[in-house]
């Protein structure tokens, strides 16, 4: 195991508020790359302390390696460009950027790791090979193996309801021993769980758990998670933003927030199409993106399908 991080490394400790990036296309191929930097610059308006892009709502696993690398790089220079006109800082000086790896094998994932940390990634999402279910100590043992090989701290990325593989409390305290490993995004609906990973990690300062469940993250939030990844960041992030603040006053209006972003979230359920689709069609409707492809074999949302997409966003 890596004995002691890089000063980069050490210094990113992140907490905050990130929206989980759609990534959008001009067609089902071809990176809209001006809206790359558009959503990057509007999430960063909106109050955001960073974003994510290439993870599973930027469709991340179907896109290219080097797809990957080229939204990475779009995004840096947007941050960048943010800063430099002014923006509101958060890591060292600037909001910081987290990319999505993803890979069919370990090898695979670390490479990719090592092509978004060259793209200008600050952190480095890393989801685990999902074909066989791996045992709480062969995930984490997956997960030290990537950040040995790192050259920039990892977030581990727990999402069960989708891999067939979780984590334990016991299992993440290893990975928070490791110094690269930065923290997780536990995207599972499990609270109960979600606040046993925050508990066992306690000590361990400078490792941060993020929830990526939305339609618990008022109970995440008032059970010590230092952030939010969420994918309805795409369409309402002040309002994430100020369920943040509403828990940390102890504000009754953090109940209000989270009814109202768990009632979206339901209503993008409802339309029948993949997250990232309905998310783009939201996008485009709010006249954000012109166009709302989406990575094969994900399908875009059809014409007679937009209604349901317009309901949900007049709730």
């Amino acid at each position: 195991m890596t004995t002691g991080p890089s000063e980069h490394v050490a210094s990113l400790r992140p907490s905050g508020v990130l929206p989980a990036l759609v990534t959008p296309l001009l067609d089902p191929v071809t990176l809209d790359v001006d809206a790359v930097g558009a959503l990057v610059c509007r999430a960063v308006a909106d109050g955001a302390n960073g974003v994510l892009v290439t993870g599973t709502t930027g469709e991340g696993s179907l896109l290219s390696p080097d797809t990957r690398s080229t939204v990475t790089a779009l995004a840096r220079t947007a941050l960048d460009a943010e800063v430099a006109a002014g923006a509101t800082a958060h890591v060292n000086g600037r909001p910081f950027l987290v990319a999505g790896a993803s890979g069919a094998s370990p090898a695979a994932v670390q490479d990719d790791v090592a092509r978004l940390a060259a793209a200008g990634a600050d952190l480095v999402l890393v989801l685990a090979p999902s074909l066989h279910p791996l045992s709480p100590d062969e995930l984490a043992d997956f997960h030290l193996g990537v950040a040995d090989a790192a050259e920039v701290g990892t977030l581990v990325y727990h999402i069960p309801q989708m891999t067939g593989s979780s984590l334990t409390p016991e299992a993440v305290r290893r990975l928070a021993g490791h110094q690269r490993i930065v923290g997780m995004k536990d995207s599972s609906p499990d609270a109960d769980r979600r606040a046993a990973f925050v508990a066992s990690t306690t000590d361990r300062a400078d490792f941060s758990v993020f929830t990526g469940h939305a339609p618990t993250l008022a109970a995440a939030v008032r059970a010590g998670v230092v952030g939010s990844i969420t994918a309805l960041g795409n369409l309402r992030l002040r309002q994430v933003v100020a369920l943040h603040a509403a828990v940390a006053a102890g504000d009754d209006e953090a109940d209000e927030l989270q009814r109202r972003l768990t009632r979206l979230g339901a209503d993008v359920a409802e339309v029948g199409a993949s997250t990232p689709a309905v998310l783009k069609a939201a996008l485009q409707l709010d006249g954000v993106l012109d166009e709302r492809w989406c990575s094969p074999p994900l399908s875009s949302v059809p014409p007679n399908r937009l209604d349901h997409v317009r309901t949900a966003l007049l709730r």
